[in-house]
């Protein structure tokens, strides 16, 4: 007889007496539980197994909250169900945990039986695929992963859990759905294409019909030529409308994506500007932490590609560092924001909270499909040619020459700018900065080609000096 699985709740509770209240009734009905107290203990044990569900009181001590633990925990975890607890009521709260897609929502005193309802009512609720035989497939898997990277981040920026991507068969007119991310549904609708918007409208009309919540449906076109349509959705508990602004990001997203959807419906196309529109849309995250890194990734893969050249990277090689280096510091995006922008010096805490996010960041990119190698030089682009880095203490010829590029680029870069807690250099000072730290904090191979590129990254990054502070180096 096959052994039925137990499911794995996560319990995070800071008060002792709760916590093992909690615990005893989940695991009288079946399931296995593991208990910790703070947000941060609950992210180190997610770092090292899976859960199914997760049991979170919305305050907690330390840093994180419960909201901000469910949504680093979901990161690491994109099947995890959520329940927050709370001993008050907020609305904004609610509506907060809505869009972060939480499953439950008890207010306290729990019973037992609220508890035990609530947990299995979350680990049934599963939601049927689409099988690939009800999809018009048009390309080949490179191509798919692709198209999820981009919908899961103009997601990300929007708060949505469904991303839907149709595209157009001139031949049989009809808008099939092609690509489907996040919560999906038994039938995503197909619609008849005609010359005019009416199958823009039937597809909007459907999707109502489909989903009692607030969806984005927006055109994609090319050059005037229609070529699909790309929706967002939220789906959970009851509608909590979008914004305006949800709306400008959809329709970037739409004109992003068009030269991505010649490479299915045209092979020939080359897509040369990849890296471009993805810096652009990484940008935008960055820029909801911390305005000022809008161009970070941008800047970022200018100076990787200079040095990437001069070090004899071959082409193939230099793409994949350009990709790693633009998405580098996605695991900020999963942190405290009042941490990230703190213009004072940092507490030992939150500069333990900021070293996470390398290890976020690797994550996050192997959930979404990319090369291992990738996601390691994202993990390690903080590690230190002597080994005191972190978060694995790699030195020297352990860590990755991409990594050692990327380490160096984000130091230069992050002085040439300003930041919260610091002026920005000019070139001069930020090439004397870096070169101090020659064979300590960076590898000497890289420091010296990038001596060698000097004068052309700094026609490329067009940077003004300013007056500053010498001596202070990238840390973060």
């Amino acid at each position: 007889m096959e052994k039925t699985r137990l499911f794995r709740v996560l319990v995070v509770e800071d008060e002792g007496m709760v916590n093992r209240l909690y615990s005893q009734a989940l695991e009288q009905n079946g399931f296995s539980v593991h208990q910790v107290a703070t947000g941060e203990e609950a992210v180190e044990v997610s770092l090292r197994q899976n859960f199914d569900v997760a049991v979170i009181d919305l305050r907690l001590p330390g840093k994180l909250d419960g909201l901000t633990t469910f949504r680093v925990l979901k990161t690491l975890m994109p099947g995890l169900k959520g329940i927050i607890v709370t001993g008050y009521g907020n609305r904004q709260r609610l509506v907060e945990a809505i869009k972060l897609g939480v499953d439950g929502w008890l207010e306290k005193p729990v019973t037992v039986s609220e508890l035990i309802e609530a947990v299995k009512r979350a680990v049934s609720s599963k939601v049927e695929r689409i099988s690939q035989e009800d999809l018009l497939l048009l390309s080949t898997s490179d191509k798919s992963a692709l198209l999820n990277l981009f919908l899961k981040l103009v997601m990300a920026t929007t708060v949505s859990d469904v991303g839907i991507l149709w595209l157009i068969d001139k031949i049989d007119k009809t808008v099939y759905p092609q690509i489907v991310v996040g919560n999906e549904f038994s039938s995503i609708p197909s619609v008849p294409y005609t010359l005019s918007s009416e199958w823009l409208v039937e597809l909007r009309g459907k999707m109502e019909e489909l989903i009692p919540s607030p969806c984005l449906i927006v055109p994609i076109k090319w050059q005037k030529e229609i070529m699909g349509a790309a929706g967002l959705c939220r789906h959970k508990f009851y509608p909590v409308p979008y914004s305006q602004l949800d709306l400008q990001y959809l329709e970037r997203f739409a004109e992003w994506l068009a030269p991505i959807l010649l490479t299915w419906l045209y092979p020939q196309e080359v897509l040369m500007n990849f890296t471009t529109i993805l810096e652009t849309m990484v940008g935008f995250l960055h820029s909801k932490i911390d305005p000022m890194e809008e161009q970070h990734p941008k800047r970022l893969r200018i100076i990787v590609r200079k040095l990437g050249k001069n070090l004899g990277l071959s082409l193939h090689q230099i793409a994949s560092l350009e990709l790693a280096a633009i998405m580098h510091d996605l695991g900020k995006l999963f942190l405290p924001p009042q941490i990230i922008s703190k213009p004072d010096r940092l507490t030992d805490e939150e500069r333990s909270i900021i070293q996470k996010h390398p290890v976020y960041g690797e994550k996050l990119l192997c959930q979404w499909g990319l090369p291992e190698n990738i996601a390691l030089w994202v993990r390690w682009h903080h590690e230190r040619y002597n080994g005191n880095g972190y978060p694995d203490q790699k030195r020297s010829d352990e860590i990755p020459l991409e990594a050692q590029i990327i380490a160096v680029a984000e130091a230069l870069d992050t002085l040439l700018s300003p930041r919260p807690y610091k002026p920005s250099l000019s070139f001069e000072e930020a090439l004397n900065c870096i070169c101090q730290e020659q064979g300590k904090q960076f590898s000497p191979v890289v420091v010296e080609a990038l001596k060698e590129v000097y004068e052309e990254l700094k026609e490329a990054l067009e940077c003004k000096p300013s007056e500053s502070e010498k001596g202070i180096i990238a840390s973060a």
